[in-house]
């Protein structure tokens, strides 16, 4: 039985701070309790679901941490988790958002099938029914009268055909079009894929090598309501880079033998279309010169698009079990409507945890 307590604190200087240029931020406050059933967690902490190596599709690890109730129930094989998180007010309205996950994990095999629904509105609070894992919660989300939502379904597998070579894949679905029937309907889907594959092991014991491709179409995490965009204190709460975009990534590293320096090198190749997460919901196919025999279909990524090339080769040096240090060079080149920018840095980033824990 284990039981957790974290807490961490940061701050940043900020030009307009009304107290000497300082404003803290707690990062991290939360209690978990944990046996070989049951988990629970309540206060702010980070959330992250799916397989993707360098972000996911319903919820990453690029987000801000939440303010939220947590219940998962574990038995053998399978395990079943529900989450009701407070998200930050936007133009007046409260928002909050809900997800519940079922996955199915052995060896071999892991499978998560997940619901999201993000509501928001003035006098909207925290809805009961969208903390309960046992039912549907897009048929409740369009037939009780409590308001509209932005809701999304998930699925997520990985498998590993041996104890060094896997293959994963994550669809988010936000809107799909089934009828034909009304101007509605000529909507775009609204969809996201990832998928990749990983060889470890391979030239060297200690090697990784991995390859991920994610495409999310255009207005994925958005709805014409600016309060039920998927975001949290201006982060996004999926991919980090949000809707319009195909993305493809290369990563190889090699751990030394203690395991405390590690070497890489990251390269990606990044189409990224006009439009994404801070650009409004707009609605071309219901523009008057659009009839249902035309159709509407749109260009995928959005143009102008962005075309970007990047290149780490970097290393971190773990000095504990959740502290590091990242060193160096990173080069992006980008090219809009034919003019190119090329963009070369030094990184050294520092990664410090603190954590208390109590065994009984």
């Amino acid at each position: 039985m284990l039981l957790n307590f974290m807490s961490t604190f940061s701050y940043e200087v900020q030009n307009d701070a009304k107290f000497a240029g300082v404003y803290g931020y707690t990062h991290l406050a939360f209690i978990e309790y944990s046996n070989n059933f049951i988990y629970l967690n309540y206060g702010r902490s980070f959330i992250d679901i799916g397989n993707g190596k360098f972000s996911n599709l319903l919820v990453s690890n690029f987000s801000r941490p939440f303010d939220q109730m947590q219940i998962s129930l574990n038995y053998r094989v399978l395990s079943l988790r529900s989450n009701v998180i407070q998200l930050e007010s936007i133009e007046g309205s409260k928002r909050y958002l809900s997800l519940h996950t079922f996955e199915y994990s052995n060896n071999n095999l892991h499978i998560l099938l997940g619901e999201s629904v993000l509501i928001a509105g003035e006098n909207r609070s925290f809805e009961i029914q969208y903390f309960n894992p046992m039912m549907m919660w897009l048929p409740e989300q369009v037939n009780v009268s409590t308001g509209s939502g932005n809701s999304m379904l998930f699925g997520s597998i990985k498998y590993s055909l041996s104890s060094s070579f896997s293959l994963w894949g994550e669809l988010l679905i936000d809107d799909y079009q089934i009828n034909r029937e009304v101007k509605g309907d000529l909507e775009p889907n609204e969809i996201g894929f990832l998928g990749g594959v990983e060889k470890t092991g391979w030239p060297f014991v200690t090697s990784d090598l991995w390859l991920e491709y994610t495409r999310i179409t255009n207005r994925t995490y958005q709805t014409p309501d600016l309060s039920e965009t998927y975001t949290h204190r201006n982060f996004p709460i999926g991919h980090y880079l949000g809707n319009d975009f195909d993305m493809l990534q290369l990563y190889y590293s090699q751990e030394n033998v203690n395991g405390k320096l590690k070497p890489y090198i990251s390269l990606v190749y990044l189409r990224d279309g006009a439009n994404g997460l801070d650009t409004p919901f707009d609605m071309p196919w219901e523009d008057s010169t659009v009839t249902m025999e035309t159709g509407y279909t749109e260009p995928f990524p959005t143009g102008p698009i962005t075309y970007v090339t990047e290149m780490e080769l970097a290393a971190d040096y773990k000095f504990s079990s959740d502290s590091f240090i990242n060193a160096g060079l990173f080069f992006q080149r980008k090219t809009l409507l034919g003019k190119t920018e090329d963009n070369f840095s030094l990184i050294i980033r520092l990664w410090f945890s603190l954590d208390k824990t109590f065994i009984y």
